[in-house]
Order: structure tokens, then sequence, then C-alpha cells
């Protein structure tokens, strides 16, 4: 039986094809974005639970998470967490980036380095 799948049905397989795992895993992020906070301590480690939150979310198969996600790294309030434990936001984007958890189209530089 040759059967056309519904359209909804085919963009949801693409998208799962162009999303790939990411090259580090989230514990891994964990670990290495407390070895550059200022002071490790339990509001520092709060903190990096909430960055970590948000790279996790930039791979849900929820498009809401995802979008969210993606809006976290672009309006300001990366920057905000970031700078309760002496991160650097831009860091935290190329990290996102180069393990494969944001597209560098998503970010504001749009992958173009100066």
């Amino acid at each position: 039986m040759n059967a056309r799948l519904p359209q909804p049905v085919i963009e949801a397989l693409t998208v799962t094809a162009r999303r790939q795992k990411p090259l580090i895993g989230a514990s891994l992020l964990e670990r290495l974005l407390l070895r550059h906070v200022a002071v490790v301590c339990p509001e520092s480690r709060l903190v990096v639970a909430v960055i970590k939150q948000a790279f996790i979310d930039l791979c849900s198969p929820s498009k809401h998470l995802r979008s969210e996600a993606r809006r976290f790294f672009r309006d300001g309030r990366l920057e905000l967490w970031c700078d309760q434990v002496g991160l650097s936001s831009n860091f935290m984007r190329e990290i996102a980036t180069k393990a494969g958890y944001l597209n560098p189209a998503d970010t504001d530089e749009g992958g173009v380095h100066a």
C-alpha cells in the first residue's frame, strides 16, 4: 500500500531530522559553566541551573519551549543571569552554537565573527 503521509506529519519529521543531538550533554555543560563562575555556592549553582535549562529547552520537542529558549538567548535575560555569577553572555552563546544547541542564525550576530 502506497499511502501518502499528512502534511503535519511530514513537517514534524523534517524538523526532527534537522534538529541534531548536541555535541555535549547537559551534565557536562553544567560542569563547564560551574568552572567559569566567580564563586561556586548554592546561589551560583541555581543561576547555572537556569542557564542550563535554557540550553536544554533549545533542544525540546516543544516548538514553544524552543522559541522561548531562543528568545532567552537574544532578549537580554541571558545577560542578567550571567552577570549574577560573572559569566560572559557572548561565551554562553558561543558554547550554545558550537555545541549544537543553538543555530548561528538565531543569535544576534548571525554566526558572523568580526
